[in-house]
């Protein structure tokens, strides 16, 4: 290198450059099976993080106010409003018509499901190349704000377009679910489904095992005059089991108020008709007529979230409160007689659900549900010990899919209720994927003729003067070495630098031909 008290900028060098014949150079495109890794707080081509929050279009607020779900943006200057309705748009807005999205579209096997937020990951078209493979996405994260085994976890794509967390026993989620109400997505009041009136939706169920407060998702506000209506599938009667799982937090009621039941207001003929009464019980009713009706009723309960399971199995009926020591009763409407002439009765009807009241003015319960779920079965202890479970890796929401896959896009979109799997582009995580990809290969064979490039530009070989070269570099005795090979494109820019595995001496006596080959994710033009 030159000294600073030399100039040397005139001084002329022996030219090692030439030019490669046209003929000396190929290419060749192939199809390249290839491993992405991404880093997080690395820059890197291999994946676009972005976050995408939904806010109220109808209300939006002011560019620059202190509200900054309008204005947030990404490291790509993308609006993360703008980029939440756009992954609603592309995959998940209609996902009742999958074939109208994009993505997968065997409704049986993909779970889309778009929380209030989303961490994406949005890969190159280069590197997608001809998809995603499946199975092929895995990202492990670690965990600020929550307790989880090893403070990481691991999520991984399974061959159906769905991501999943490791840590969730699958074991624990339940067949046989006739009907499923989270209030999860209910941020967005045009995603409900459900005949409803009078319901604010809120922060849902306390996570537990948190180093900061977290809630599961939303629940429903039933304030004493709301209620909600829905058809639902399944055989409620006597030669059929059943069973009912909600989350409520509520206190003592003026009357005794509906939770949940399949019954008219006034129905006297119900599989099930779940209450919360004056003292804060838990009342579970069945019945085949006026006469002809059973009812068992929990302990008080405290304002607090709990869990609670109603169920038919057999004869006998059942009323867990936080999965502890059951309050049972036989039924005898349960119970089909060998004669006509004992007959039970019927405890199956066409009625509705309704949850909270039967209207705006009937029996409307004053408290929070959460998580309610109907199974065609009864449910074992193990069972219910899985629905009550909110801890970080808990079986409370009945899933281990946290986002999705879209394989031929390039787009992986982390999103779910539970509150751990916020952020994921924020923490520190490791995440890779693989594809198939169209490389160039570039070759280009570079002649070295005897007697020629004998020469060398480093400076070390110049007298103290930085002008003239030493003795020894013109005498025969001189034989540089070759170590590296540069290609310059036609104006002389340095585009790659081809390195030896050792260096070669170049001889005075010999020709040689060093063959580069250069694998390019671009066709050359």
């Amino acid at each position: 290198m030159p000294t600073d008290n030399l100039d040397i900028t005139n001084i002329e060098y022996p030219v090692v450059f030439t030019g490669i014949d046209k003929s000396d150079i190929n290419t060749n495109t192939f199809s390249a099976y290839k491993k992405w890794n991404i880093y997080s707080g690395s820059v890197t081509s291999s994946a676009l993080p972005l976050t995408a929050i939904y806010s109220d279009t109808t209300n939006l607020p002011l560019l620059g106010t202190e509200l900054t779900y309008n204005d947030a943006k990404n490291i790509d200057d993308s609006l993360q409003t703008v980029t939440y309705f756009s992954i609603n748009h592309l995959f998940y807005k209609r996902k009742d018509t999958p074939f109208n999205t994009f993505g997968p579209t065997d409704t049986n096997k993909i779970k889309k499901f778009l929380y209030q937020s989303a961490s994406i990951f949005s890969f190159p078209g280069t590197k997608v190349g001809l998809g995603i493979k499946p199975t092929s996405f895995t990202y492990t994260g670690t965990l600020i704000d929550f307790i989880y085994t090893g403070n990481s976890y691991t999520l991984k794509d399974d061959k159906y377009g769905n991501v999943y967390d490791t840590a969730i026993n699958t074991s624990s989620l339940i067949t046989n679910v006739m009907y499923y109400e989270g209030f999860n997505e209910y941020f967005d009041t045009t995603r409900i489904k459900s005949t409803y009136e009078n319901i604010a939706f809120v922060p849902g169920i306390k996570l537990t095992g948190t180093l900061t407060p977290a809630n599961i998702g939303l629940a429903a506000r039933f304030s004493g005059n709301g209620y909600m209506r829905q058809d639902i599938d399944g055989s409620y009667d006597r030669e059929h089991d059943f069973a009912v799982s909600f989350f409520i937090s509520a206190s003592t009621q003026s009357a005794t108020k509906l939770i949940l039941g399949k019954t008219e207001a006034l129905g006297t003929q119900y599989p099930f008709k779940i209450e919360l009464t004056t003292d804060a019980k838990i009342k579970f009713t069945s019945a085949a007529s006026d006469s002809l009706k059973t009812s068992i009723t929990s302990s008080a309960l405290s304002s607090d979230w709990k869990h609670v399971v109603c169920q038919k199995s057999g004869s006998k009926m059942y009323l867990h409160v936080n999965n502890g020591t059951p309050v049972t009763a036989s039924n005898p409407a349960f119970i089909k007689s060998a004669s006509p002439l004992s007959a039970s009765g019927y405890i199956h009807n066409s009625s509705s659900l309704y949850i909270g009241g039967f209207s705006t003015n009937s029996s409307n319960i004053t408290a929070d549900l959460d998580e309610i779920r109907i199974f065609n079965k009864s449910l074992s202890t193990s069972n219910i010990s899985a629905l009550s479970n909110r801890s970080v890796t808990g079986s409370c929401l009945q899933t281990n899919v946290v986002g999705n896959v879209f394989h031929d896009q390039g787009i992986v979109v982390i999103s779910s209720a539970n509150p751990i799997y916020n952020n994921l582009i924020d923490v520190p995580f490791t995440a890779s994927y693989r594809s198939t990809v169209k490389l160039t290969e570039f070759t280009a064979l570079f002649r070295v003729p005897a007697g020629q490039y004998n020469m060398s530009t480093n400076r070390s070989l110049l007298k103290d003067d930085a002008v003239t070269y030493e003795p020894f570099v013109s005498s025969s005795i001189f034989s540089p070495y070759i170590t590296s090979i540069g290609l310059y494109s036609a104006g002389g820019t340095l585009v790659a630098i081809a390195k030896l595995a050792q260096p070669i001496k170049k001889r005075s006596d010999v020709d040689l031909n060093f063959l580069i080959r250069i694998d390019l994710d671009q066709p050359i033009k």
